[in-house]
């Protein structure tokens, strides 16, 4: 009888155990989506925000001006790709490589008097490096649930979940 008792309460905490697995699945299954989407709003905002910085860029830094329309082609492209789980891998790839971009643009400011002295710009720039600060903490939320959710997916016995309730795979972290 004391070993039905033992067996019977090894049950319920197992089963109890493989019900918070599923729980802590579908958690972060959500908050994976949330952190996508999170990432993708501050995406659109950033590279809206942009427009100005490249707009007095563009009046001012004639030597650059093949970067410029070339960060303006680049934002366009991002612009096409619809913010889908599926397009997050090439939809970042582009990201980075617009936010290389920016970085040279901005290193190449301090060779115009004028865009330091210009008070629009410099608000300009403020605005942009808060929404780049928000957009670090997103993607530093998107990437741990990445990982939290890929940890779960491959370890027993939530990996046995993951496959009964056909989990695909996260998109790939945000690495910058």
């Amino acid at each position: 009888m004391t070993f039905l008792t033992v067996l019977l309460v090894a049950l319920l905490i197992y089963a109890g155990y493989v019900v918070k697995l599923n729980h802590d699945l579908l958690v972060n299954k959500d908050l994976l989506l949330r952190g996508l989407a999170g990432v993708d709003a501050l995406i659109i905002k950033k590279n809206l925000k942009i427009l100005d910085i490249l707009g007095y860029a563009q009046e001012t830094m004639q030597k650059e001006a093949t970067l410029i329309n070339e960060l303006f082609n680049i934002r366009h492209d991002i612009n096409k790709i619809t913010p889908k789980i599926a397009n997050a891998p090439q939809r970042y790839e582009m990201q980075k490589d617009f936010d290389r971009k920016i970085d040279l643009l901005l290193e190449a400011v301090s060779r115009y008097p004028e865009l330091k002295n210009n008070a629009g710009f410099q608000s300009s720039l403020r605005e942009f490096a808060q929404m780049q600060q928000v957009f670090e903490e997103k993607v530093n939320f998107y990437n741990t649930v990445v990982d939290k959710l890929n940890w779960l997916i491959h370890t027993f016995p939530s990996s046995v979940l993951a496959q009964m309730s056909h989990t695909k795979e996260p998109p790939p972290r945000y690495e910058k």
